[in-house]
C-alpha cells in the first residue's frame, strides 16, 4: 500500500512482487472532521474535486475504491506500507491504522517500510528498493496511530498538539503532526507556515510553478508540496482586494504581499480547514512561534 501511484511501477522491477493499493485520500489538506464513513467520503470528494481540478464522480469512484479496498487486507498474508516521512504520507499513515486498529485478523500482518527521512522511495535505485527491510508494526504502534488520527481530526487542536510532544513509537510522526499545525495561522503574522515559504519563494524570484516547487522543497524537508497544492495555495493567496500575490501567468507579489512578508501588515486568513480545524478571520486557533505550539486567541 502507497499513498500514491508512484511505485507501481517501480515495485516489481524491484523484485517486489504483490497486489499494489494506492491510497491517495490528501488528508493533509480540506476538511477531516469525524463522521460516517459516507458521509466523510462525500464531504472529502467535494473538496478534492474543487480544489484540484478533477471530476467528482471520478474523485468519488477511486476515493471510494480505495476506502473500499482496506475492508479487504485480511485476504492477504503481508500488507507492506509504504509510507515516507513527509507530513502527505504521515497523516495519511494515521487515517489508513485508524480505520484497521479494530481488526484483530490482521495482527501480525502489517509491516512499516523503512523510511530514512531524508529521501523519498521514488528516489532509491531499484536495488535500495529491494534491500528495504519490512517492520512489523506493534498494537502499540497502530493504537497511537489511531489516536492521533482522533486529535488530527478534532475541532480543537490541542489535544495534537499535546501528542507530537510525547515519545512517539513511530520515528517521523512527532515531526509531521507539528509540521501540520504549523500550518495554522500564526500570531506573528496571520499567514501559516506554508504560505510564508510561497511568498519567499515567489519574492526570491520564483515566477512560475516549477521554480516556486524547487524553492518550496528545499526549505521544507517535511511537507513536501506536491504541485496541485502549490497551486491551489497560489491560488487562494491570489484571492480578492487583499490579495498577496498578483494574478496571472508569472507570479510576483502585490505591494500588500510584500508588506505581510516584511513584517509590516498582517494577513488575515480566508476560510479554510486544518485537518479538523475551521480556520478563519474567527478563528481563535494560532501557532505561536515563541514557544512552538497552539494558542487560543
Amino acid at each position: 500500500m502507497r499513498p500514491g501511484d508512484d511505485l507501481r511501477q517501480r515495485l516489481p522491477a524491484a523484485g517486489r512482487a504483490g497486489e499494489y493499493l494506492a491510497f491517495a485520500d490528501p488528508v493533509c489538506q480540506g476538511p477531516v472532521g469525524e463522521s460516517d464513513l459516507m458521509t466523510y467520503l462525500a464531504r472529502r470528494a467535494r473538496f478534492v474535486a474543487a480544489h484540484y481540478g478533477a471530476a467528482l464522480a471520478d474523485v468519488r469512484l477511486r476515493l471510494g475504491a480505495e476506502y473500499a479496498a482496506l475492508n479487504g487486507l485480511s485476504r492477504f498474508h503481508r500488507v507492506f506500507l509504504w509510507f515516507e516521512h513527509d507530513l502527505w504520507d504521515q497523516s495519511a499513515l494515521l487515517r489508513v491504522l485508524s480505520l484497521l486498529a479494530d481488526r484483530r485478523a490482521l495482527e501480525g500482518r502489517l509491516f512499516l517500510m523503512p523510511a530514512d527521512g531524508v529521501r523519498s522511495f521514488p528516489e532509491l535505485a531499484d536495488a535500495e528498493l529491494a534491500a528495504l527491510a519490512p517492520e512489523p508494526l506493534a498494537r502499540l504502534q497502530i493504537e497511537t496511530c489511531a489516536e492521533a488520527w482522533a486529535a488530527f481530526a478534532a475541532e480543537d487542536p490541542r489535544a495534537l498538539d499535546a501528542l507530537w510532544r510525547r515519545s512517539l513509537p513511530l520515528p517521523h510522526l512527532a515531526s509531521a503532526l507539528r509540521r501540520h499545525l504549523q500550518d495554522l495561522p500564526w500570531t506573528t503574522d496571520g499567514l501559516s507556515l506554508t504560505e510564508r515559504l510561497v511568498l519567499r519563494a515567489v519574492a526570491g524570484g520564483a515566477d512560475c510553478l516549477p521554480a516556486a516547487m524547487a524553492a518550496v522543497h528545499a526549505a521544507d524537508a517535511v511537507f513536501a508540496l506536491t504541485d496541485l497544492i502549490l497551486r491551489d495555495h497560489v491560488a487562494r493567496l491570489a484571492e480578492g482586494a487583499q490579495r498577496l500575490i498578483e494574478p496571472g501567468e508569472r507570479w510576483r507579489l502585490s505591494a500588500r504581499g510584500l508588506a505581510v512578508l516584511n513584517g509590516e501588515a498582517r494577513h488575515v486568513p480566508g476560510p479554510r480547514f486544518q485537518g479538523g480545524v475551521t480556520v478563519g478571520p474567527q478563528s481563535p486557533w494560532r501557532w505561536d512561534p515563541r514557544f512552538g505550539g497552539v494558542v487560543e486567541r
